[in-house]
């Protein structure tokens, strides 16, 4: 059975949506999978203030709405069998609540940072997509980029591990996932005390132990996984390390699990946004 039978797309119609179109479709054939386009009419606060004042903001929600319905029927160059959804309110809020009662397999969403400061700020809805959603999320940073294209078929997946508890499910369904995409998959680890640019006077062999316990580590938990996959461990911050490693390897994809806390933190770990934002190719968030 595959792993995506509804894939959820939202379509706000930006270059960056336009530019991952061949990712949803490449993603629905791959998987068999129905395929939703979801555009939200956004609706500003300051549009509610607006109709308390004395010049009252006259908003035609119905006249968007099919505007952006005419639209969202032609979205796609290679127009499958896709089912097409326009609604109102807050982005973030309503995709989240529709692919909860879609029951949703994947969503499918390109991001952004702003400026100068493209390096700490991901796009606030798929921030908030990422945060909330129970679904896996699929995501893609540097859609300007030309070498985007190149990622549509996907061969070569690295998939990162935190050798934290749950590993050995993760590698089980890293594993399983890409068989379904035929691709073939590298596990990615990065020890963040082991930096390959060390302080003077800082101790060699300390950073090789740190390397090579890592290295044990992910033989034990893959041995528990049932699996032999060849796995590339690094020193230094996690989400150089990824990229680098998906560099060396030409990756497709990178598999990212989102963790297993529930509670203060929510489902993303502290690198998240920082493993997405440096990767240079979409980044699927288990």
């Amino acid at each position: 059975m595959s792993e995506f039978n509804h894939i959820l797309f939202p379509v706000d119609f930006s270059a960056r949506c336009r530019s991952v179109r061949p990712f949803a479709n490449a993603l629905a054939r791959q998987f068999r999978s129905k395929l939703t386009l979801l555009h939200v009419v956004e609706i500003p606060t300051a549009w509610y203030a607006g109709m308390d004042g004395g010049y009252p903001i006259v908003i035609d929600v119905p006249a968007m709405e099919a505007e952006a319905a005419g639209a969202l029927n032609k979205f796609l160059e290679e127009p499958d069998a896709v089912e097409t959804i326009v609604k109102s309110g807050d982005p973030a809020s309503e995709i989240i609540q529709f692919a909860e009662q879609s029951h949703a397999d994947l969503i499918l969403m390109p991001t952004h940072g702003y400026g100068k400061f493209r390096s700490l700020l991901l796009g606030s809805v798929a921030a908030k997509v990422l945060h909330d959603a129970e679904c896996p999320v699929w995501t893609a940073t540097h859609t300007e980029s030309l070498d985007l294209a190149k990622h549509v078929v996907c061969k070569s997946i690295m998939g990162a591990l935190d050798l934290n508890p749950g590993s050995v499910a993760l590698i089980q369904r890293y594993a399983s996932l890409a068989r379904e995409f035929g691709a073939k998959l590298r596990l990615v680890h990065a020890v963040p005390a082991a930096s390959v640019d060390p302080q003077p006077g800082f101790d060699q062999e300390f950073v090789h132990a740190l390397l090579q316990s890592a290295r044990e580590k992910i033989v034990l938990l893959q041995a528990e996984a049932g699996t032999d996959l060849e796995a590339c461990v690094g020193g230094g911050p996690v989400s150089r390390v990824v990229r680098d490693e998906a560099l060396t390897h030409d990756a497709d994809l990178i598999f990212r699990g989102r963790g297993i806390i529930q509670e203060r933190f929510g489902q993303l770990r502290s690198n998240a946004y920082a493993i997405i934002r440096d990767a240079p190719c979409p980044v699927l968030s288990l």
